[in-house]
């Protein structure tokens, strides 16, 4: 098979910035989701960057989660178009979060921005799992087992890693099934 020409990839390319841009269209305004992104290429079992995205218009929403840099952790929260990012492999939505919540939701994500480097053990998944404690705590997410949900989680990631690195697309967005929906 032969490499394709300039015009079938800018063809390629914007077809999948449609599809896109139709997935994130029809996703609900303050849906929670937990995104799961490939750390290696061939994919590892189980091996994820974990964090949470908050969609908040058609076209983007916030990325919530923290990130390794020489020495430590980093927060990085910020607008997100998350289909679009690099190694990303799936959404799974936990929760739909009442406006009147949003600002409380806002303030338990950034609850540890100041010491993410004093949470014992601290990597992605053990930051995203505390705040999600919180998130449980405050009534914003309704899940009875967060081990349960991680597990879920887990194999989500599995089952879309191997698509996840070859970036086909769209990428999937899925609902967990042991979360309570507000």
């Amino acid at each position: 098979m032969s490499a394709p020409t300039l015009t079938e990839a800018k063809e390629r390319a914007t077809a999948i910035r449609k599809q896109q841009s139709d997935l994130l269209t029809s996703l609900p305004l303050y849906a929670l989701y937990i995104g799961l992104w490939i750390r290696s290429d061939p994919p590892r079992p189980n091996d994820f960057h974990w964090g949470f995205y908050l969609h908040t218009s058609t076209t983007s929403g916030i990325k919530y989660h923290v990130s390794s840099l020489t020495g430590g952790w980093i927060p990085e929260h910020g607008p997100n178009s998350v289909l679009k990012s690099n190694f990303f492999c799936v959404l799974i939505q936990i929760a739909s979060v009442p406006d009147t919540s949003l600002a409380q939701l806002d303030q338990i994500m950034r609850l540890h921005d100041g010491d993410v480097n004093g949470i014992p053990g601290v990597t992605c998944r053990v930051w995203l799992v505390m705040i999600l404690e919180k998130l449980v705590q405050n009534g914003i997410v309704r899940c009875g087992s967060l081990q349960a949900l991680e597990d879920e989680c887990m194999d989500f990631g599995n089952d879309h890693s191997a698509s996840a690195a070859v970036n086909a697309q769209p990428r999937p967005v899925v609902k967990s099934g042991l979360c309570l929906w507000n």
